[in-house]
């Protein structure tokens, strides 16, 4: 919330959600169930096609995929999911053994798309791979350990605000919140903050130690239900009310498990990549500088702006194409993370040359709150 800037100092913490969701599950027909979920020691067959084996975990796969059935659930042998799935896969075989029968497995774009599709299982094999690295009972309980001291603990406030531009505009507030009117509708009506004002002026919960300036000294050892004010604070006047307060403790490892295996997932991910980048030889496709002549000057609209963003953003290195680096599950400290976790780093700016479009007109700004 922006509003809170004006009062807590923010943690850090680095940039979005890592998401893999690359193996199946499920149980029912087909599973052996001695084996944990690592893989089917005996897979069962489903039909053959001229002496080749469909298995039912194929069947499975396809039914999910075309949304036949939900991942998890049971695989009926009588049920339609399987009947139309089946079928589905029977169709592919054979129109398979009739592409290869007539040599188109040897066209070059057939094959090309072979070999695509070759590439994307065994990197879903790797990544299945990692996920089980990612999941070690070991590895999560000493991250755990290492970093469970860097989690916050201490008293949290939950606090709800006024904001005015001067001291008679609050005094006044005050003297309605005196005469027995309720802080909320007050706080909805008069508020110059109209971020929080149509909650009410509600800033939610944040460790005390997170409040700042003079209102922390007012709600320090406050009871809920208090009122302070007006104080001054970051060219502002403020009417706050402490709603409730708690200890907060640190979170268990069962808490924090699934964000500890996001991070040791995109880690395992990172280092393996970087090691594979470092040993092999790439060779990228550049497209050619387009140079502008400056003697042949596009004239620039009336009405242009500046672009916010640059036009290519450039690709996140450190993270698996589309995906993004999860946050770290513990707070970061000066000097990096405590505990052997490396955090990623940050991408590498694009060096896209561009034409430098005209600047936007000037436009008056008032004083900021």
């Amino acid at each position: 919330m922006a509003p809170r800037k004006k009062f807590f100092s923010a943690a850090s913490l680095i940039g979005i959600s890592l998401v893999l969701g690359l193996t199946l599950a499920g149980c029912g027909l087909g599973r052996d169930s001695s084996s944990d979920g690592q893989g089917i020691d005996d897979p069962v067959v489903a039909a053959t096609v001229n002496g080749r084996p469909i298995y039912i975990e194929d069947v499975r796969a396809h039914a999910v995929a075309r949304g036949f059935m939900q991942e998890g659930e049971d695989l009926d042998a009588n049920s339609d999911a399987f009947f139309m799935a089946l079928e589905e896969l029977i169709q592919f075989r054979l129109f398979s053994m009739e592409a290869e029968a007539r040599g188109l497995d040897r066209e070059a774009d057939v094959r090309r798309q072979l070999e695509n599709a070759q590439e994307r299982v065994l990197a879903a094999a790797i990544y299945e791979e990692i996920d089980r690295v990612a999941n070690d009972p070991d590895a999560i309980r000493r991250l755990y350990d290492e970093n469970a001291a860097r989690l916050g603990q201490g008293t949290e406030v939950h606090l709800r605000h006024m904001q005015f531009n001067t001291r008679e505009l609050a005094d006044a507030a005050k003297r309605r919140l005196d005469g027995g009117e309720r802080f909320e509708a007050l706080a909805f009506e008069l508020s110059s903050d109209r971020e929080t004002a149509p909650d009410g002026g509600d800033l939610g919960w944040a460790l005390l130690t997170d409040v700042q300036g003079p209102i922390r000294t007012a709600v320090d050892d406050a009871n809920p239900g208090e009122i302070f004010g007006p104080i001054e604070y970051a060219n502002a006047w403020h009417i706050v009310r402490v709603e409730d307060r708690r200890e907060r403790g640190v979170p268990s490892l069962e808490e924090l498990r699934p964000r500890i295996v996001d991070w040791l997932r995109f880690q395992e991910i990172t280092r393996m990549q970087e090691r594979l980048e470092r040993d092999a030889r790439i060779e990228r496709l550049r497209e050619p500088e387009v140079v502008l002549d400056p003697g042949e000057e596009t004239p620039v609209p009336a009405d242009a702006t500046a672009p916010d963003e640059p036009a290519r953003p450039a690709p996140d290195a450190a993270s698996p194409p589309g995906e993004a680096a999860p946050p770290f599950p513990f707070p970061m400290g000066p000097g990096g993370v405590v505990g052997g976790a490396d955090p990623p780093r940050p991408a590498p700016q694009a060096a896209a040359p561009a034409p430098t479009p005209a600047p936007p007109p000037a436009v008056e700004q008032g004083p900021t709150q």
